[in-house]
């Protein structure tokens, strides 16, 4: 009987991976499926050419952008739930957020490429904004998993979770300080549209400090 329900968890436990592992999929699916092939006139002079192309090729680099970075996040959501051997309500329900988060991309993405102009920096401020719940999403999932409820996670291979768990701190701070700075920087100074556009340093800044520093804590066998 113990047995029919440790099979019974396991296969519960996969559908969830394979659910999770689906909204990824259909997230970067619906990213690419709006970027068309422009019209373009027989005929048409390589200026015109261009002219058609270059609304596809700014969608194009903000579907690069996003494809990176969801690939990134799900590449250690794999990580992570590599190490998990059961699961209760509290790993649903954190995993439900950091999934909502991720279904958001077609919307936010579509701001950064289509309704960007100069003075209206919404579109960036909620790409952001989205980015950084991602990341807290994601280390709210894995600190549930690694420091709250251990006995959910696999025994062993603390250097491996500690890991794991760093990295998502990491990708949580850098791009919550980078929301944190653009929003105020927009507050005091609304005047100087640009201004807040250099919070998008912050974030390459904080993770290259970062990096450097949890290196030292990374697993001999462990890859990036």
């Amino acid at each position: 009987m113990s047995t029919h329900n440790e099979l019974h968890k396991e296969f519960e436990l996969e559908r969830m991976i394979l659910f999770s592992d689906a909204v990824f999929a259909i997230a970067i699916t619906l990213l690419i499926i709006e970027i068309k092939f422009p019209e373009i006139e027989k005929g048409a002079s390589a200026h015109e050419v261009w002219k058609a192309f270059k609304p596809v090729v700014i969608r194009f680099l903000g579907f690069m952008l996003s494809f990176f970075f969801i690939g990134m996040v799900w590449a250690r959501h794999l990580k992570l739930f590599k190490y998990l051997r059961r699961y209760n309500n509290g790993v649903i329900a954190r995993n439900l957020v950091f999934l909502f988060f991720i279904v958001c991309f077609p919307l936010t993405a579509s701001g950064i490429t289509e309704h960007i102009r100069p003075g209206f920096l919404l579109p960036i401020t909620l790409y952001l904004i989205n980015l950084a719940c991602v990341a807290i999403a994601q280390y709210i999932l894995c600190s549930y998993m690694f420091s709250d409820k251990r006995t959910l996670a696999m025994p062993g291979f603390a250097a491996e979770k500690k890991y794991i768990l760093l990295q998502s701190s990491l990708g949580a701070m850098a791009l919550g300080m980078g929301v944190a700075v653009e929003v105020t920087l927009s507050s005091l100074f609304p005047q100087q549209v640009e201004l807040p556009l250099y919070s998008m340093y912050v974030i390459p800044v904080i993770m290259f400090i970062g990096r450097r520093f949890i290196k030292k804590y990374k697993p001999a066998k462990t890859a990036d």
